[in-house]
């Protein structure tokens, strides 16, 4: 019955080949940061260095992403994004040549200035071609929901992969076949032009930006939250095996918490909601919070097992209503620069929550750690709260 659901929104010409496309193009970025990371610390042993440079990446990808996104809006994907893929790729090779060269290491900072600066956002690409068929029915949540379910996928598989080539064949195999991927995935993806959303003409871009629409800044806040969360959980989960004697389970451990928002994902797009998007991100958002919670009192690896399963189940729903909500509240002229900004915004809380529960982690131990992500979705929940009466289309501000 679910099957048959999703089977609906392939029905539109085109639209299999371009979401298969756009599922291997954004494959790497489940794989780039963590294969950067393994990379340069199996190349130099310096942990420190390796995140740094990780970093960068993520960074500069969070600032300079909504400006080339504007910019695919008003020109279109494929002129854009095609000239923003070459400099990108070869960016990654770059900081493969450095690393194994080992050239100067202010190289390999800026080969990951560069590649984090002009990386594509396919998630974003990939969600404005589904609106662009569906806008106005009900057959765009559930694109939207099958779209989160395979960024679930992408999470499930891409760390698995990068960590097995780094580890066990070459140290720059990680990153090699994730440059390989977001080249061939994003070229074909590109390559169907039928599908992209036509430019907009510049008289369509006299309003303020997306980020000057309230909604839109309640929307990214809470995308920075839960991106704290899930980068926190991810390292508070692995010092939690670690010290209780299992550090091979982290990795199950995880699966687990992904798995259990890969099912959520595809029941709850299977379901036409009524609840407002503003009120029900707040409903979603109160769940993450109440099962999130109990992460800080696990006592053993079986109970953190349970929690986590549970966590994940409100996951993928409350990622989707966040990017309901961008094509709610965003004219259809900046909607490509509605939904980087929301991804960057996620991606920017990943960076941050690693950062500061690791810092936990080496201070307090795991499960004081674990208050990390909590604080993370506390904050998610007061901003969708106090800025609720943003969070409905039609606001004078978007106009």
């Amino acid at each position: 019955m679910v099957a048959k659901h999703y089977a609906r929104i392939f029905r539109a010409p085109g639209s299999l080949g371009f979401s298969s496309a756009a599922f291997v193009g954004r494959l790497p970025m489940s794989m780039l940061g963590l294969g950067t990371i393994l990379m340069i610390k199996e190349s130099t042993g310096e942990y420190a260095l390796a995140g740094l440079v990780s970093g960068t990446l993520a960074l500069v990808q969070a600032f300079f992403g909504p400006f080339l996104a504007r910019l695919t809006d008003r020109r279109g994907q494929a002129e854009v994004v095609f000239p923003m893929l070459a400099v990108s790729v070869a960016a990654l090779v770059s900081l493969m040549l450095c690393v194994r060269f080992d050239e100067p290491t202010w190289s390999w900072f800026a080969s990951a200035a560069v590649a984090g600066a002009f990386l594509p956002n396919v998630g974003a690409l990939v969600r404005a071609r589904w609106t662009k068929i569906y806008t106005g029915t009900a057959q765009l949540h559930t694109a939207y929901s099958f779209e989160a379910v395979m960024d679930e996928v992408v999470f499930m598989i891409g760390p698995i992969l990068v960590t097995f080539l780094t580890l066990q064949v070459h140290h720059e195999a990680g990153v090699g076949l994730a440059t390989v991927l977001l080249a061939a995935g994003t070229t074909a993806f590109l390559a169907q032009r039928g599908s992209q959303p036509a430019p907009h003409p510049p008289e369509h871009h006299t309003g303020p930006t997306a980020i000057a629409i309230p909604g839109m800044r309640v929307v990214v806040v809470c995308a920075v939250a839960i991106g704290v969360m899930f980068g926190s959980v991810e390292v508070v989960t692995v010092a939690f095996a670690e010290e209780h004697g299992h550090d091979d389970w982290a990795g199950l451990l995880l699966a687990v918490y992904a798995g259990g928002s890969f099912v959520a994902g595809l029941l709850f797009g299977a379901v036409h909601w009524s609840v407002p998007l503003g009120r029900r991100i707040q409903l979603l958002l109160a769940l993450v919070l109440v099962t999130s919670a109990p992460m800080a009192i696990a006592p053993d690896i079986g109970v953190l097992a349970l929690v986590l399963l549970l966590a994940g189940f409100a996951i993928s729903p409350t990622l989707i209503t966040l990017v309901a909500l961008v094509e709610d509240l965003v004219p259809a002229a900046r909607l490509t620069e509605g939904m980087v900004i929301e991804t960057t915004g996620a991606a920017l809380g990943v960076t941050t929550g690693s950062a500061v529960a690791g810092w936990v982690v080496d201070r307090s131990g795991a499960h004081t750690a674990y208050l990390v992500p909590v604080a993370g979705s506390a904050l998610a929940l007061l901003t969708a709260l106090l800025g609720s009466r943003w969070l409905r289309p039609g606001d004078p501000a978007i106009e």
